[in-house]
């Protein structure tokens, strides 16, 4: 109800309050003068009552009318499925994501007028299981399919897609072989896309920061500290070619194992090698020793670059302030990217309790974008819905999405790219790209002062 309505009715309340007091009063008091006494019975005063009541009713519901609820009418139900691995935190939660994103088109009207309804499978982190997944999954009708995080799951699927032609959209599988796949035989691959980029994409972006540090620092020599295993061999190819073109020299290459318990001598060694900085890539859990032996150890050289769990907002906690200084990208973050980008966040953490890891936020990307195409297809026809994919671009909560000729999202500033933010007195301060850092940031560069590491706050950009 409007104030002005409320604050009307409160008045005319107190009016009659004041009548029907005075009138109850004349049936008990007789005045003190000789004026004629006014007699009013209780049946009147009651009657009073019932019309003041009526008058109120008939203000009230003339002027502020009962909100109806639309609920969507929809022609039908349609189908859609998701590979992930349950037995991981990381499918669970694109679970959640994806969850958020139908119920969303669903609220809206659904796609073409058809409820979306979702079908999971638990891939259980298998490729076998991935394989298995998408047959049962084709086999009930489903019209895409999403999620499929593991490089190695996707592989086990690809050969699948020509033979049930119920196109993927990936929110992981970075690996380039994917790509060379689409690229080789469009045909038989052109049903796989991935709403996310792949691995030298991912390699380019981290480039693009650690070339800008070079040319404004002066900075040459570089130490490059990675996770063992194969999803990082295109980060290794692409920063040999990047180093040479900005001029850097990665002075040493150190692959460490997921499960390593310390970084003193990785770091030993780093020092030793006359590096400048650092740029580090992890996918387990090495980001808490990482950070507990750079603080340790007292590292005077800036670090650049991913973990799985760094980019979360309770890394630095976790960490006891360890964190300070780190760089870290993060492939999702709370910053006005798109106007899709808060909404998104706000939702996933108030009906989580976490914020979305970054393959939650391609989880949701993917449905949204998939559903816009079959609007803008006005079918579900699969050839038709794919070449909608191809041609248009996509405004999703981590980026727009355009996609590149082996289906993978286009990486650019204006695009899909990162957030780059430098830990700071517990905080995620924005330091990359530009075009989200706010004004007034500063960067922390470390050095060292009688022995003890200090920070240097310099102005950013």
């Amino acid at each position: 109800m409007k104030p002005q309505i409320i604050q009307a009715v409160l008045i005319l309340l107190i009016v009659v309050a004041g009548v029907v007091g005075y009138l109850l009063g004349q049936t008990t008091v007789q005045p003190p003068t000789a004026q004629p006494t006014v007699t009013v019975t209780r049946a009147e005063t009651r009657t009073v009552l019932a019309t003041v009541t009526h008058v109120l009713t008939s203000v009230i519901t003339t002027t502020q009318p009962t909100p109806t609820v639309t609920t969507p009418q929809f022609v039908g139900t349609v189908k859609v499925g998701a590979l992930l691995p349950m037995n991981l935190p990381i499918g669970t939660l694109m679970l959640k994501a994806i969850e958020i994103a139908i119920e969303e088109i669903n609220n809206a009207g659904g796609v073409l007028g058809y409820k979306v309804e979702l079908v999971y499978y638990d891939t259980q982190w298998s490729g076998d299981k991935a394989a298995e997944g998408y047959k049962k999954l084709a086999d009930e009708g489903v019209k895409v399919i999403f999620g499929v995080f593991g490089s190695h799951e996707a592989l086990a699927i690809l050969d699948l897609l020509p033979l049930y032609e119920v196109p993927v959209i990936a929110s992981g599988a970075v690996s380039d072989a994917i790509d060379l796949k689409v690229l080789g035989n469009y045909e038989l691959y052109k049903y796989w896309f991935r709403a996310y980029v792949n691995a030298t994409s991912q390699a380019a972006a981290t480039w693009d920061l650690l070339a800008y540090l070079s040319r404004r620092f002066g900075w040459t020599k570089v130490a490059w500290i990675y996770e063992d295993l194969p999803w990082v061999i295109p980060h290794a190819l692409y920063g040999q070619n990047r180093s040479k073109l900005e001029g850097v020299e990665v002075t040493i290459s150190i692959g460490v194992p997921p499960d390593i318990g310390s970084f003193t001598d990785v770091f030993a060694k780093v020092m030793a090698s006359g590096a400048q900085y650092i740029t580090w890539q992890f996918s387990s859990t090495e980001d808490y020793a990482f950070a507990r032996d750079y603080f340790i150890g007292q590292i005077p050289l800036l670090a650049v670059g991913g973990g799985t769990y760094a980019m979360l907002d309770v890394f630095y906690n976790q960490t006891m302030g360890a964190a300070e200084g780190l760089i870290c990208i993060s492939w999702g973050f709370p910053a006005p990217i798109t106007p899709k980008t808060m909404e998104f966040y706000n939702k996933f953490k108030q009906r989580v309790g976490t914020e979305p890891l970054f393959t939650a936020w391609y989880a949701y990307d993917s449905v949204i974008v998939w559903a816009e195409a079959v609007k803008k297809a006005g079918t579900f026809d699969v050839d038709k819905v794919i070449k909608v994919l191809e041609t248009s671009t996509f405004v999703g909560a981590t980026g727009v999405y355009e996609f590149t000729r082996s289906h993978t999202a286009k990486l650019a500033p204006d695009r899909i790219y990162p957030v780059y933010f430098q830990w700071q007195r517990g905080k995620r301060v924005v330091v990359w790209p530009f075009r989200v850092v706010e004004s007034g940031t500063k960067l922390l560069l470390p050095t060292l002062k009688d022995g003890t590491r200090v920070w240097l706050e310099i102005p950013w950009p």
